[in-house]
């Protein structure tokens, strides 16, 4: 498996998880990586579920990353 593979499926199971927002320095040291990597990573992710029209999207809200359901889906 590709290394970058591994951590882009890392970061979706730590934030899928999570109650709350995970900072990018949080994620940096489970993943032990850079923020500038976590920070690449995320929007890389965040970029792939628009590309894909998900229901779903990555977002940095709080100072952190986090799921939540599609802006456009609010109505269901």
């Amino acid at each position: 498996m590709n290394p970058d593979t591994e951590h882009l499926r890392a970061i979706e199971a730590v934030i899928l998880v999570a109650h709350d927002p995970v900072p990018p320095e949080l994620l940096a040291q489970l993943l032990e990586r850079s923020v500038t990597d976590i920070e690449r990573w995320c929007h890389e992710l965040a970029a792939g579920y628009e590309a894909e029209d998900r229901g779903f999207e990555l977002v940095r809200v709080a100072g952190g990353y986090r799921f939540q359901t599609h802006g456009d889906l609010t109505p269901y």
